[in-house]
C-alpha cells in the first residue's frame, strides 16, 4: 500500500480502474509457471500491493470477470486467464467463470448458476481445456497482450520479478528455498549444461522441436527446476548433472526428478496433466542409477561433452 495517499476503497469502479492491470501482471507469471492463484491470494495482493483497503473475497470474482471482459474487448479469442483464479477448497474457479467457458466452447450448460455442481464432469472437462489454452501462451505473447489492453509495456524483467515474488517468504527448514549450489555457487560445467539443454530441446528428442523452454523455473514448493519444456501435449521437467557429478549426486538427481514431477503435476489445475521427468547427464550412468530411473519412469539423456 502506498504510504503517501489514502487507500482505494474497494468499489466496483475503483477495482475496475486500479485493480485490473496489477491482477493481470500477477496472473501472467502464474500462467507461465503452470499454476493457479486463489481468491484469497489475489485479495491479499490487491490490499498489500495495489493500494486497496479491505477487499471482500466475494469481490474477487468481479475483478477476475472484469479483467477477462476487458481483455476480450481487445482480443476476443484470448485464452481465459481468469480461470486460474480459483477457490482454495477445490482448486477450481467459481461459477462466474462458467459464462466465459460457455461462450468460448459453445457449451451453454456451463452458463447455468449451478453448472459446477450439476455437471461436475462437464465443468472439469472444459476447465481443463481452458487452462490448457492458457498454459500454452508464451511470455512474449502475454506481454504483447498486456500492452494492447493497458497501453503500457510489460517487460521480461518485470515478469521475472513477479515470478520471483511468488516465492518470496518461502522457507525450507529455516533456509530460503531455490537452487542452492553451495558456497561456491553454480559451477561452470553445470551452468553450461543447463543452458545447452534449454537451447537444444530437439537434441534430447525429435518431438521437442517446437517447445517453449525455460531455465531455473520455480515450483510452488520453493524448488527450482533446471529446465522446463512446455510442449503442446505435455510438460517436461529436467534435472541436469554435469561431468563432475558423482554417483551420490546422480542418485539425488533421480529423486529430484521424482519430486519435481509430482509437484508440477500438483500445481497444474488440469485433471491428470501429463508431466514427464528427465535426467540429463554428461557421464554414462552406473547400472544402479539406470535401474533407479527405470523404476521411477524417468527418462535419461546423455549429453555430449564436446558441444558447439
Amino acid at each position: 500500500m502506498m504510504p503517501d495517499r489514502k487507500p482505494y476503497s474497494a468499489t466496483n469502479q475503483n477495482l475496475a480502474d486500479h485493480g485490473l492491470a496489477p491482477a493481470l501482471r500477477w496472473l501472467i507469471p502464474v500462467a507461465l509457471d503452470g499454476s493457479t492463484m486463489t481468491y484469497g491470494e489475489l485479495k491479499h495482493r490487491l490490499e498489500s500491493e495495489a493500494g486497496f483497503s479491505t477487499v471482500f473475497t466475494t469481490r474477487i470474482g468481479f475483478v477476475a470477470g472484469e479483467l477477462m471482459n476487458l481483455i476480450q474487448e481487445v482480443e476476443p479469442t484470448a485464452p481465459l486467464i481468469n480461470v486460474l483464479v480459483v477457490n482454495q477448497d477445490d482448486g477450481q474457479p467459481s461459477k462466474g467463470a462458467g459464462s466465459f467457458m460457455a461462450q468460448r466452447f459453445g457449451e451453454m450448460r456451463l452458463n447455468r448458476d449451478d453448472a459446477k455442481t450439476a455437471h461436475p464432469k462437464l465443468w472439469q472437462r472444459y476447465f481443463n481445456r481452458a487452462a490448457d489454452e492458457v498454459y500454452q501462451v508464451t511470455e512474449a505473447e502475454w506481454a504483447q497482450l498486456f500492452e494492447r489492453v493497458f497501453g503500457e509495456p510489460l517487460t521480461p524483467d518485470q515478469i521475472e520479478r513477479s515470478r520471483d515474488k511468488r516465492q518470496d517468504g518461502t522457507e525450507r527448514d529455516g533456509i530460503k528455498t531455490g537452487r542452492n549450489y553451495g558456497p561456491g555457487g553454480e559451477g561452470p560445467f553445470h551452468e553450461a549444461l543447463r543452458l545447452w539443454v534449454r537451447d537444444n530441446p530437439a537434441a534430447l528428442h525429435r518431438s521437442f522441436h517446437d517447445v517453449t523452454a525455460k531455465t531455473e523455473v520455480d515450483l510452488d514448493s520453493g524448488d527450482r527446476v533446471d529446465v522446463v519444456y512446455k510442449c503442446p501435449d505435455r510438460t517436461i521437467v529436467i534435472e541436469v548433472k554435469s561431468r563432475i557429478s558423482n554417483e551420490a549426486d546422480l542418485r539425488r538427481g533421480v529423486f529430484q526428478c521424482v519430486k519435481y514431477r509430482a509437484v508440477r503435476q500438483a500445481m497444474d489445475v488440469r485433471d491428470e496433466p501429463t508431466v514427464e521427468a528427465w535426467l540429463v547427464t554428461e557421464a554414462k550412468l552406473p547400472g544402479r542409477i539406470a535401474a533407479l530411473l527405470k523404476l521411477h519412469d524417468i527418462r535419461h539423456f546423455q549429453a555430449p561433452v564436446e558441444r558447439d
